[in-house]
Parts: structure tokens; sequence; C-alpha cells
């Protein structure tokens, strides 16, 4: 049986640290997983813990300075003998692959996005050309896009994130009053202006807007919804614990989003049978087909963002048959089976 492991910054509720941990677990029916936690004090997500103490991964959770830490993951490599390395966002991916490649391990890194910081991008671009065997990206775009900017296109790996426990399809009732929904964290790449403008051209009164989420633009987003002056229906939840009942509840689901990946918020819309109305970046087009499970904008398009919403409002049917399409395209493409399939293949070698 071959051994991995998986370096991850922290276990906290992160999308790249929730799909570490996922495959983390599910890979471990099939080989030996140890998880290095570099950060090993920090947050921890529930979830997470939940799922690891579940399973049979070995998780180390790294404390002292980065030098002491270089070592200890040197150590835990050396001492498991293990054949792959696999290293989530920036700094495990850096760290990794050096220690990967000075001790002749295969090493796979992982960029979760489609865009970096200057400074990230020089030094990812540098572990990808030089020390890793290959990067792995959650999307097309983001291979594409990092391809174009030097990175070695041979070693570039496109494995989409999964969605485990993909419910059944669900048909909703017509309400009186929608919900639409928006799940992401506070982050100005979510592009909530936008969102909260568009929700307020809605010259209507049958919706709610339910935003969820945290991070650091909290105070901005309220700001907006007062000013463009939907605060009388708009409900703001902060790390709420029932975030599937919320979607399961809602009706509609949007992303104005900058820039994206594969969007964890956007499948788990996909698994509650919604239609979705979002930017047409990233990898979107793949989750959301234009006029069958929802509609895609350019990245500001207010007006066209409210013709779209305007559309769903008006007939469940259409939600419904959107909704339902949703659901299936999450299974058919997303599903867990696809994702154990395509990392149990890079690690055995095969093409």
């Amino acid at each position: 049986m071959k051994t991995i492991a998986i370096l991850v910054p922290t276990i906290d509720s992160g999308g790249a640290e929730k799909q570490a941990v996922l495959f983390a677990t599910r890979i471990s029916q099939y080989v030996r997983v140890n998880l290095i936690v570099l950060y090993g004090s920090r947050t921890e997500y529930k979830a997470n813990i939940d799922l690891l103490s579940e399973s049979n991964v070995q998780v180390h959770k790294l404390v002292g300075n980065l030098l002491a830490k270089i070592f200890k993951i040197r150590q835990i490599l050396k001492t498991t003998q293990t054949d792959v390395l696999f290293n989530y966002l920036s700094l495990p991916d850096v760290i990794g692959s050096f220690i990967g490649y000075c001790q002749n391990v295969r090493v796979y890194n992982g960029i979760r996005t489609t865009r970096l910081s200057h400074e990230k991008e020089i030094i990812e671009k540098w572990a990808h050309n030089h020390w890793a065997t290959g990067t792995i990206y959650n999307c097309f775009s983001g291979s594409q896009y990092f391809g174009n900017k030097g990175f070695d296109i041979k070693k570039n790996i496109v494995i989409p994130n999964c969605f485990p426990n993909i419910a059944d399809p669900i048909l909703r009732e017509e309400k009186k009053q929608k919900t639409i929904i928006t799940v992401g964290r506070f982050d100005p790449s979510k592009d909530y202006k936008t969102l909260v403008k568009s929700i307020s051209l809605l010259q209507r009164s049958d919706f709610r807007l339910c935003i969820v989420g945290y991070g650091v633009l909290e105070k901005e987003i309220r700001g907006w919804v007062k000013e463009f002056g939907i605060i009388d229906k708009t409900d703001i939840y902060i790390k709420p614990n029932n975030v599937s009942e919320l979607e399961r509840n809602a009706d509609i689901y949007i992303s104005t989003s900058l820039f994206e990946g594969t969007s964890n918020s956007i499948m788990e819309a996909l698994n509650w049978s919604l239609p979705v109305v979002a930017t047409n970046v990233g990898d979107n087009d793949r989750l959301v087909i234009d006029g069958k499970n929802g509609y895609l904008h350019p990245v500001g398009d207010v007006s066209g963002i409210v013709v779209s919403i305007s559309c769903l409002l008006d007939s469940s049917k259409l939600r419904n048959e959107m909704g339902l399409k949703s659901n299936q395209n999450l299974r058919e493409n997303y599903s867990m089976e696809i994702f154990e399939k395509r990392y149990i293949d890079l690690i055995e070698g095969v093409k």
C-alpha cells in the first residue's frame, strides 16, 4: 500500500482546507495518509475535525518556528516512506515542493484560484517549474491562466473539486416570498457591492435577500445594504451553523465574484437544486450552463443580473426546471467517485 502526505496551512473552514480534509479522509480508504498541518495551533473547523476523527488519517500538527517545521516535515516524509506529497496553497507549495524535491518524493502543488498576487505568482512559478512534479488546479481556467504566465504547461493537472453526499433533487412549491441567497467570504473578490446594488434595483416586494458569510468586509456590506435601501428585506448571517438549511429553504442563488476557481459555494447551490445567477469567471461556465441551470453575466453587469433574477422570481416552473438541472450537473461531473478515481490514477502513476 502506498503512503501519501498532504501539507495544508490549517484545518480551518476555508475552501481549500475543506477540500484537503475531504481528500485525505476519502483517499485513506486506499492508501496510508498523513495530514501535516503547518500552523498546528490555529483555529480548527469542527466539521473537518469530525471527518478526520472518523478516518484512518494520521494528523501531524506542527509547532515552533518555520525552520523547525521544515525539519519536521522532512522527518515525517522519511520515516513514513512517503511516495507522494500533495500541497495546498502557496506556502505549503513552496516548502513542500522543495522538501519533496530534495528527498526524491513525487510532489504535487495545489493552486485553487485563477489569480494570485504578483509575489505569490513568482514563488509558485519557481516551485512549479523547478521543484514540483506537477501542480493540481481545481479549475481549467486556472490551468490555462497560469500556463500563459510561464508555468510549465506540461506539469499542469486539472482535478476539479468534488461534492460528497449529493442531495436528492428538490422540487419547491410556489411561495409568496422567495429567498435569494449568497454564501461566501466577505472579501473584495466577491464584489458584494454589485450584488447589493443589483438586488436594490428589483422593483418588487416578493423576495428577501439572505447574505451568509464572514470576513473583513462585513461593515462595508452592512453599509451598502443601508445605502441602497434594502435593509428591510435583507438578512445577514455571520458564520451560522445551519448554512445547509438556509440554502435548502432558498429559491435562487447569486454570485457576483470578480474571479473564481471551481466555486465551492456554487457547488453547494447545485447540490440544493437551486438555479444560479453568476458572473462568468473561473470555471463558473462549467457549473452554470447559461440558460440551462441558471444565467451567466460579465463582471459588474448589474442590469443583466436584475433581468435574470426577475425572470426566476416570476416563474416557479423555471426555477424548478433549472434547479433540477443544477443537481444533475453536480451529480454527473463533480461526484466523489470521479474525484477519487482521478487522484488514485495520479498516485498510481496512471496518465
